[in-house]
């Protein structure tokens, strides 16, 4: 797969934002893509993440990038370091394999440090990020989705809600979590679709291990919007992220939310 050096020559870059809103068009010292893989899917799919990496400081700058795996503690997976001028950057179509030299499915953190190693608070690194596939059916072009960097630390909210993904026999939900910190925490999911003749509920629970992901089928039968609450159940606060995908059975075609903190009383 390509990989494209990157070289800015005029910037216009907004300002960083609050660690309980999505803003993936800015830059930080620290990202997260929270879903990214090589990997096989369903019905001949075979998903690839397209991932850019820019150094938007007027200095040099390092660039540690971890692989969170799915299923796994990622804490003994060495990171990838690199240094990039001012204004510079580079691209992989197949981001996780080409540059990470992995495979399967995880999640990516990007940190800015220092020539000695350590956290770089004034590292300013732009990501960007989509999720794509070859057409499974043979024809030309893609099939892709856009799944946003996002800035770190993220919200450390005990609930995080993801809603109106749509279920039906076309499309079935996935529900995934990122948890980048250094231990084990257990989540609870409730997911819900209440139609005017129907309502049905699925809850479960699953760990995930240090620095990994967990991606897991929402089964219900029902058709309809969902609504669909992740709630940290351990007790040490933490940052974490969480999203809901809703996948065409047919196409692989696919789309992501990120969720968001869910206000408190509803």
């Amino acid at each position: 797969m390509r990989t494209t050096t990157l070289l800015l020559t005029s910037l216009l870059l907004c300002s960083t934002a609050s660690a309980d809103l999505i803003v993936p068009q800015t830059y930080a010292a620290r990202i997260l893509v929270p879903a990214a893989g090589s990997a096989a899917g369903q019905n001949g799919t075979f998903f690839r993440s397209d991932i850019s990496v820019v150094n938007v400081r007027g200095l040099s700058q390092r660039i540690l990038m971890y692989w969170l795996p799915q299923g796994s503690s990622g804490t003994p997976i060495a990171p990838i370091s690199i240094d990039l001028a001012s204004a510079n950057g580079f691209s992989s179509e197949d981001f996780v394999a080409s540059v990470l030299h992995q495979q399967g499915v995880g999640a990516i953190e990007f940190v800015g440090v220092t020539s000695d190693g350590t956290p770089d608070p004034e590292a300013r690194l732009h990501v960007t990020s989509r999720i794509w596939t070859p057409r499974p059916d043979g024809g030309t072009g893609t099939l892709s989705q856009t799944f946003p960097a996002l800035v770190m630390p993220g919200s450390t909210a005990r609930v995080k809600t993801v809603l109106n993904m749509p279920r039906s026999t076309q499309y079935r939900l996935n529900v995934g979590v990122a948890n980048p910190s250094d231990t084990l925490h257990r989540f609870r999911v409730t997911a819900r679709i209440i139609t005017t003749t129907n309502s049905e509920t699925e809850i479960f629970e699953f760990d995930v291990q240090p620095r990994s992901v967990e991606q897991r089928s929402i089964n219900m039968v029902s058709n309809g919007s969902s609504q669909v609450h992740i709630e940290r159940l351990t007790s040490e606060v933490t940052d974490w992220q969480a999203w809901v995908s809703s996948v065409d059975n047919g196409s692989g075609d696919a789309w992501s939310q990120i969720a968001f903190p869910f206000p408190p009383g509803l």
